[in-house]
């Protein structure tokens, strides 16, 4: 089979796989939910040559409904208006282990929330009316290797922490869409392929949450919340034009594996599951220092998680 044929192969498992595997009759249930979905794209396998490097990611989302476990809209009305601004700073050494150049990065998030929730009924009431801005959790890991196999396939693997730091206030809902108040241990896989222009990438999760111990639960009760595990990954399918620009397909899909706990006790039916899809154009003028992309994302298939559209913008620059 010629390259051309494993290409489009590839592409046709990698849709399908990313669009049918959410509607399968799975029992996924919530999680801790740090990584922001849809936050990678195009070429995020191939880890650059060594230098500095910092990358800007600015997250715009409208989670305008909450689902319950059967898809349907929540017997409440739901809003939250979030801004996520997330400088990353990477640095890639010139040293090897395995094959791979060694590097370390650390995102630092920055948000602004505005969640309102309030009942359904003929005289609808606010439960919660929250508006914050401040610091969420932030993401670092001095373990991240990567691949260059060919011109055309490679990988990057990582090893992130998600770290309690974020502003966190069990009495300020808000604070608590960035800032989680537990550790998350993210190991990651990304790998892309490029050939004639065409690209295929893919970044694969899977999370592991520590206890929060100053969760609020419906009843307004403090307890200890153990989040499940998750497994995520985003994708994307585009094509490079030869004036710097590239554009496709982009998505991301997140399922909780295992029920979330408080007290020690297992939360039945809660677990979460959620798809995006969307486009994506990225400018990346000569492959120079340089590149900005914008994806626009609209969610489907989400169970017991708020959902709405997203937009996304990012600039890359290398010093």
């Amino acid at each position: 089979m010629d390259k051309f044929k494993w290409l489009r192969l590839l592409c046709i498992l990698f849709i399908a796989a990313a669009l049918l595997f959410p509607l399968a009759p799975q029992s996924w249930a919530g999680g801790g939910q740090h990584y922001p979905n849809g936050a990678e794209d195009f070429v995020v396998g191939a880890l650059p040559p060594p230098g500095t490097y910092i990358v800007n990611y600015l997250i715009f989302a409208q989670k305008n409904h909450l689902k319950d476990n059967s898809g349907n809209n929540a017997p409440v009305e739901f809003s939250a208006d979030v801004i996520v601004e997330v400088p990353r700073l990477i640095y890639v050494s010139p040293y090897t282990l395995l094959g791979a150049n060694w590097g370390a990065h650390i995102f630092i998030p920055f948000y602004s929330a505005d969640l309102e929730i309030g009942t359904s009924e003929a005289t609808p009431k606010n439960i919660v009316d929250s508006d914050e801005g401040g610091i969420g959790d932030i993401i670092f890991s001095p373990l991240v290797f990567g691949w260059h196999f060919s011109p055309n396939f490679h990988v990057v693997a990582a090893l992130d922490i998600w770290a309690p730091t974020g502003d966190y206030d069990k009495a300020r809902p808000a604070t608590q869409i960035l800032s989680k108040n537990h550790w998350t241990v993210e190991p990651v896989v990304a790998v892309t392929y490029l050939w004639k222009g065409f690209d295929l990438s893919g970044k694969f999760m899977y999370d592991f949450n520590t206890t929060n111990d100053e969760f609020v639960n419906s009843g307004g009760q403090v307890v200890d919340l153990e989040p499940g595990q998750e497994f995520h990954f985003d994708w994307a399918v585009g094509y490079a034009a030869k004036n710097g620009l590239r554009g496709g397909l982009v998505g991301y899909n997140y399922w909780q594996t295992t029920d979330d706990e408080v007290d020690g006790v297992e939360v039945q039916n809660n677990t979460s599951r959620v798809g995006g899809i969307g486009v994506g154009i990225k400018y990346w003028p000569k492959q120079g220092p340089f590149s900005m992309t914008f994806k626009q994302y609209w969610e489907y298939s989400a169970r017991n998680i708020a959902t709405g559209p997203q937009t996304q913008f990012k600039i890359s620059y290398a010093f």
